[in-house]
């Protein structure tokens, strides 16, 4: 295991809550990713990860209820937008303190990774 990946904030530190989470999902190797298992619950056209079950397709998303934007492998993305708003996470879906916009994308890159040009103008459109 690596500490340095385990950086979420990149400053070099590794915090109490980023050491937590380290271990908590390194000792459960049936853990479904945070952003994942945060979309299961909002969306029934999600199959569910554990028991393999096709979706229903009669079932609806909830109404105006927020999912979250997932990178390949389960975690949250860092920027993410809802209802006009937008805000900045870490790869476990906790907000930045004072990084909430409206209205315009947040500047997210003092925390975590950059946009690519794709993933822009898709947070653009949810605006």
């Amino acid at each position: 295991m690596s500490l340095m990946r385990d950086d979420m904030v990149v400053d070099g530190n590794i915090s109490v809550d980023e050491w937590c989470d380290c271990f908590s999902f390194a000792d459960d190797l049936r853990h479904e990713p945070p952003c994942h298992k945060a979309k299961h619950g909002v969306d029934p056209h999600i199959a569910d990860s554990k028991t393999f079950q096709k979706p229903n397709p009669t079932s609806r998303p909830i109404p105006g209820a927020f999912l979250p934007r997932c990178d390949l492998e389960g975690f949250y993305r860092p920027e993410q937008c809802h209802n006009g708003y937008c805000w900045c996470v870490d790869r476990y879906g906790r907000e930045f303190d004072h990084s909430r916009t409206k209205g315009e994308l947040p500047d997210c890159g003092q925390y975590a990774i950059q946009l690519n040009e794709d993933e822009r103008m898709d947070l653009q459109h949810r605006l």
